[in-house]
């Protein structure tokens, strides 16, 4: 007769999950002893006696076909309790560490963003404290900014500043005339024209060409705002034409009629031409000074000879505020210097490897900025050669000025005598503007009649 040990379904599961040490084969009869006890107890004594052994199983003996079969029959409710327990404390777990993990990366991402959020109102700040400080004295705030731009051409000793000279629009018919009856009065004194003459004669100069190329920039802003809105207009629907607050909102969001308001904004108005002593050739327009031509002696003495070169020399100036240049500018630097500390902010490493970092960022930004400028001084240089087409100026005398320049920079180092340096050569990552040559070769092309012959037969009609 053999025995075999038979397991139902669900004692199997218990088993399988409860820690419980099973009684190996050979202590089965103890166990089937036990059940023939409790058997032949009264049910209410074999009722007590299980009570008493709650973990006791019980031994179900039955015979079929000549074979005995034990049923080992398991109570399976403190098992699958605690297994329950178990799950749900895992599942807790789980929950608890997904939700620390959670709140760890948004308390990381809120630590990397706050030092942008940080800066931009920083900024915002000082820009505030800036419109408040002008609003409340003008004309100080204008010195100040002034004194700041004087210094940023080597104009800072007071005898440089007090030979600073100005110009406004229409004085240059009477400015010249006032020196000499107040030089005639010098002239016992000193019985020469001294260095202030001439600087008055430049600054006459300055007055004349800049006068004629501001007008024909207004005129040309006029006229591409005009071209604008009505390209703008007319792919607009019907009911937007008709309602004029809607007209006004849909124009104001296309970029192209927005350029050329904002241009139109910054030449309207009486200008002024400011002469800085100094030994830095330079010419610019200012922004937080509108409406002001700022010119250097040296650059007039090394490399204007001629109204013609003057005349590009100031377009070209004037054509960086129309295109928005220095805007765009001043809001690539504000962008790209939030982006460098939001990486500095997340640079794990420290010491000499950090300052390295830094220093592959200030890099970065110098070599992107500079590619962003020198497209910008290429856009700038093709209008200015218009302006001074539609002012009645001579354009290939007027490229002569950036071939004095590349003769300077030759001399001075800057620059190659080659022609591939601006032609396909390797250009430094690092320069501001492109190679003179390059410029000048440019120009000339440009110039020509076929480019901007219509500028040219409209300088003739009027």
């Amino acid at each position: 007769m053999s025995l075999r040990f038979a397991l139902g379904t669900k004692p199997q599961c218990a088993f399988a999950l409860c820690p419980v040490q099973v009684a190996p084969l050979k202590s089965v009869p103890r166990w089937v002893n036990a059940s023939r006890r409790l058997s032949s107890l009264s049910p209410s004594h074999r009722t007590r006696a299980i009570s008493h052994y709650p973990c006791l199983p019980t031994l179900n003996c039955s015979l079929e076909y000549g074979q005995v079969r034990w049923r080992l029959r398991i109570p399976t409710t403190a098992f699958s309790s605690k297994t329950a327990s178990n799950n749900s404390a895992v599942a807790a777990n789980a929950n608890a560490t997904s939700q620390r993990l959670k709140w760890k990366l948004i308390a990381r991402i809120a630590y990397y963003l706050r030092i942008p959020f940080l800066v931009l109102s920083v900024y915002s700040i000082g820009y505030q404290q800036g419109i408040m400080d002008y609003s409340r004295d003008p004309k100080k705030m204008e010195a100040s900014l002034l004194d700041t731009i004087l210094a940023g051409v080597g104009c800072i000793s007071t005898e440089d500043r007090a030979g600073v000279l100005v110009a406004y629009e229409g004085e240059w018919r009477t400015i010249l005339a006032r020196f000499r009856a107040n030089h005639r009065r010098r002239a016992g004194e000193d019985g020469a024209y001294d260095e202030e003459y001439r600087r008055v004669l430049m600054l006459r100069n300055v007055a004349v060409v800049g006068e004629r190329i501001v007008k024909v920039a207004q005129a040309h802003v006029k006229q591409k705002l005009k071209e604008a809105v009505r390209d703008a207009t007319s792919r607009l629907p019907p009911e937007v034409l008709d309602n004029e607050t809607r007209l006004y909102s849909a124009l104001e969001e296309l970029e192209e009629v927005e350029l050329w308001t904002r241009a139109s904004r910054h030449m309207e108005g009486p200008w002024k031409y400011v002469l800085i002593p100094s030994s830095l050739p330079n010419a610019f327009v200012s922004e937080i000074l509108p409406h002001r031509i700022f010119i250097t002696t040296s650059l007039l003495q090394k490399f204007v000879s001629s109204q013609d070169e003057l005349a590009l020399v100031l377009g070209h100036e004037i054509s960086h505020l129309i295109l928005g240049h220095s805007s765009a500018q001043n809001s690539f630097e504000t962008s790209f210097r939030t982006i460098e500390i939001l990486l500095l902010s997340i640079d794990p490493s420290e010491g000499l490897l950090s300052l390295a970092f830094m220093s592959f960022l200030a890099s970065v930004r110098g070599a992107i900025g500079a590619s962003y400028s020198r497209e910008n001084e290429r856009t700038a240089d093709e209008l200015g050669i218009k302006l001074t087409a539609m002012a009645c100026y001579n354009t290939r005398e007027a490229s002569q000025v950036f071939h004095k320049m590349h003769l300077h920079n030759i001399e001075s180092g800057m620059e190659s005598s080659s022609s591939k340096v601006g032609w396909g050569g390797l250009l430094s990552f690092f320069d501001s503007h492109p190679p003179s040559d390059e410029r000048f070769r440019s120009l000339l092309e440009v110039g020509g009649l076929s480019r901007i012959g219509l500028e040219i037969i409209l300088c003739l009609t009027n």
